[in-house]
């Protein structure tokens, strides 16, 4: 008796390893905080931009709004009195 064998070969849909988690507004708010940011008034999350837009305080106390990156947390631009410090 004799058997044939045949080996396929079968195309899957690759996982994409490049998938990255949204940051959580508690975990956003702790990671600025150990930055020195505090008295958050206003944290604002657009997915469109893909950025988190918050009001806060600095180190220096001057009230800044800040662009975070939503997946990296990444400081994108901080801005203090109408002026652009980053």
């Amino acid at each position: 008796m004799c058997c044939l064998l045949q080996s396929y070969v079968v195309n899957a849909d690759p996982i994409d390893t490049s998938v990255v988690e949204m940051l959580s507004v508690p975990s956003a708010m702790k990671q600025l905080e150990s930055n020195g940011y505090y008295d958050f008034r206003m944290i604002k999350v657009e997915r469109k931009h893909n950025e988190i837009v918050i009001k806060a305080r600095n180190k220096a106390g001057e009230a800044v709004e800040l662009e975070m990156d939503l997946y990296t947390g990444a400081i994108l631009h901080e801005q203090a009195n109408n002026a652009e410090i980053q």
